[in-house]
């Protein structure tokens, strides 16, 4: 009964799980860094003691970031560079839906230069250029790692008639 413990605990992940959890922690900890950039921005429309307790939490937040990147990076980088093993193909369903979430975020960046540019024009004429990059940066990488947590959870309703559960004739 306990072989089942046993093999999982002892069981590795192969080179394709690998790559997909390192995607996957990649695509995390872009989102956290977006929440990094979001707290730069907000420093500017803030009093200087709410600022001080922001650029703790972004401090807090970057040793977060490393904890969730650094050991799925390493073990990548490990796959990487290890000559007795080849590494494996990275075209898989993950790697794809990370590219389609960068090609989505490049897109959707470029509308909100658009509309930042004029509401900074109209509205926003005292802001330094500091905050503009900062809300630029964070809107991309949130854009980036929400799209890619979309994408690779896939959309139920998409093809009702393609339901693998349904009886043949019904």
């Amino acid at each position: 009964m306990n072989d089942y413990k046993d093999k999982s605990k002892s069981s590795k992940e192969s080179p394709a799980e690998l790559i997909d959890r390192f995607l996957q922690r990649t695509a995390i900890g872009v989102f956290m860094l977006a929440l990094s950039y979001v707290m730069s921005a907000a420093e500017y429309l803030v009093s200087d003691e709410v600022a001080g307790h922001i650029d703790r939490l972004q401090l807090l937040l970057s040793a977060l970031i490393i904890v969730v990147v650094l050991p799925a990076f390493l073990k990548y980088l490990k796959l990487k560079t290890n000559k007795d093993k080849e590494c494996p193909d990275t075209s898989g369903y993950v790697m794809e839906m990370f590219k389609r979430a960068g090609i989505k975020a490049f897109s959707l960046t470029f509308i909100f230069l658009i509309a930042v540019n004029w509401v900074a024009e109209k509205y926003l004429t005292r802001l330094p250029a500091p905050f503009f990059i900062n809300a630029t940066l964070a809107f991309t990488l949130g854009v980036f790692s929400i799209s890619f947590y979309f994408l690779l959870r896939g959309d139920d309703d998409e093809d009702p008639d393609d339901d693998f559960d349904a009886e043949p004739g019904q």
